[in-house]
């Protein structure tokens, strides 16, 4: 995995002068971050050799003077630049210079710092030739506008561009292994398939969640499916899967107790119905790829769905007919028309719940 890899290089000393570090899944970002922190921030005088700096409060010319100062009684210091705006998408914003404000980005009151022409070069001619004593790092939690010219000079620095999205299939199971075996344990197939079903893909609430099995399983060395199956906190996809799953078998009060939970957490009821109008679909579509002979995994990649996933409707579509899909189809369209009409949503949610365990 790309963390990992930095990761390794920052132990063993090997750093770059420049870091730029985007995407949206921060905890891989916070990682880095730390590592970074560790390496070289660690001394009691490391405090001196650290410089963490909102990109919106201060302009190019303090982040390159900064950049520019010498590491007290150490070898290496540490700068980071969060949320530079100069890096963000929009069109570049040169106010200062007396240029229109790029309306697709809107100035703020009193934080946002426009760009002049001159602060750009500037950082520019640092990016071509960075102090080698100092790392430098930019940390966006979020997009990037790679057409810009200091993305583009960050590219051919002699940097690393790290870019941190939400995992997904085998690179999300690797990773729960990974952080398994980092607990000084293992962890079984149908767990991993489990976990990252029913808990989603943010990386914070799952480290979590393995915290939570670790300290379960004691000195067991094996996390086992019983385990995480009677730990991890589910996502509302895995509610709402549960919830359908219950409806199949015509278990009217596990169904009720489905949809409370996803109300207590906070669940929208638009969202709730949503969410049982998609599952049914997929019910629908699974359906019709079985009868006409498709196999489990060509089901799960004609439909784009997490083998969990797949293997569990197949389960579920046995206990419905085509004309039975439907019917529930069109009940819950006409409950979801009622709940925007006006009707009380969580006691029409109710209601419907009630009919389709009892039709299913």
């Amino acid at each position: 995995m790309q963390e990992l890899s930095v990761i390794n290089s920052i132990k063993r000393g090997v750093i770059s002068p420049i870091y730029l570090l985007c995407g949206t899944e921060e905890y891989l970002q916070e990682i880095v971050i730390n590592s970074l922190k560790e390496a070289l921030v660690a001394s009691d005088i490391g405090s001196f050799n650290l410089e963490e700096l909102e990109g919106e409060e201060v302009t190019i010319d303090t982040i390159v003077d900064i950049a520019n100062t010498l590491p007290v009684f150490a070898e290496k210091r540490l700068v980071i630049v969060k949320n530079a705006p100069f890096l963000l998408s929009g069109k570049k914003k040169k106010q200062e210079d007396g240029e229109a404000e790029d309306k697709e980005y809107p100035r703020k009151p009193t934080t946002h710092i426009s760009i002049s022409e001159n602060q750009e070069k500037r950082l520019l001619q640092y990016l071509a030739d960075p102090l080698i004593s100092t790392c430098l790092v930019f940390w966006q939690k979020g997009s990037v506008n790679k057409n810009r010219k200091i993305y583009k000079a960050i590219v051919a620095s002699k940097g690393q561009v790290l870019n941190f999205n939400p995992l997904k299939g085998r690179d999300l199971n690797n990773w729960l292994v990974s952080e398994v075996h980092r607990m000084g344990k293992v962890i079984e197939p149908r767990a991993v398939e489990y976990i990252s079903f029913n808990c989603g893909n943010q990386l914070r609430d799952l480290h979590n969640e393995l915290e939570k099995l670790g300290l379960y399983s004691v000195e067991e060395k094996t996390i086992t499916l019983a385990m995480a199956q009677k730990v991890v906190t589910k996502s509302s996809e895995g509610n709402i899967f549960n919830l359908v799953d219950n409806l199949s078998q015509k278990k009217v009060e596990e169904a009720m107790k489905e949809l409370g939970t996803l109300l207590a957490i906070g669940e929208p009821p638009v969202r709730i119905i949503f969410m049982i109008a998609r599952q049914f679909r997929l019910l629908l579509l699974v359906k019709d790829l079985k009868m006409r002979g498709y196999y489990e995994k060509e089901i799960a990649t004609e439909l784009a769905l997490h083998p969990y996933v797949a293997s569990k409707i197949l389960k579920q579509v046995h206990h419905f007919s085509f004309i039975e899909l439907e019917r529930n189809l069109e009940l819950i369209w006409e409950s979801d028309l009622g709940m925007k009409s006006g009707l009380n949503q969580e006691l029409t949610l109710e209601n419907l719940v009630i009919v389709l365990s009892r039709l299913g």
